[in-house]
């Protein structure tokens, strides 16, 4: 389980990153459609997934959104690197610089939520010390306790 701080930061990194596709897409419209309609459609996708996160721990809004994350990262380094059919851009524009760290920070933060939840382990785990089961010790203090007052 996520703790509800690092949720709700997540939900606001894809409303955030959605957002930013969504003000950039009529730009994109314009010089490649399919990119254009790209950044609508993953935009729109992102504030939707941003929507249950926020509300609660949602495994299908964790996966779908790293995965869509991962890919608009990607998308974004590929076309300032290699190019995609019809763009090769040359600048690192500060809100692709800023949807990378978002996107980065999200996936950080959606590899443990994914994650099935491990029993505990270790020193602490294995020492009777730390255990919340009261010992045989315990118990037979307990019911010589209750002997005496009875």
């Amino acid at each position: 389980m996520t703790s509800p701080i690092t949720r709700k930061l997540a939900a606001a990194a894809l409303a955030a990153v959605g957002v930013i596709h969504l003000v950039l897409s009529p730009e994109y419209l314009s010089e490649q459609t399919y990119i254009g309609v790209l950044f609508i459609a993953g935009g729109l996708f992102l504030c939707a997934l941003a929507v249950p996160l926020w509300r609660a721990d949602n495994v299908p809004s964790w996966l779908l959104g790293a995965l869509t994350m991962a890919g608009m990262g990607i998308g974004f380094v590929l076309s300032r690197t290699t190019g995609l059919p019809g763009l090769h851009e040359s600048e690192w524009e500060l809100s692709g610089v800023v949807s990378l760290v978002l996107e980065a920070g999200f996936i950080a933060a959606a590899i443990p939520a994914l994650l099935p939840a491990r029993p505990a382990t270790g020193v602490a785990a294995d020492d009777p010390r730390f255990s919340r089961e009261p010992t045989a010790r315990a118990r037979a203090e307990r019911r010589r306790e209750a002997d005496v007052s009875a």
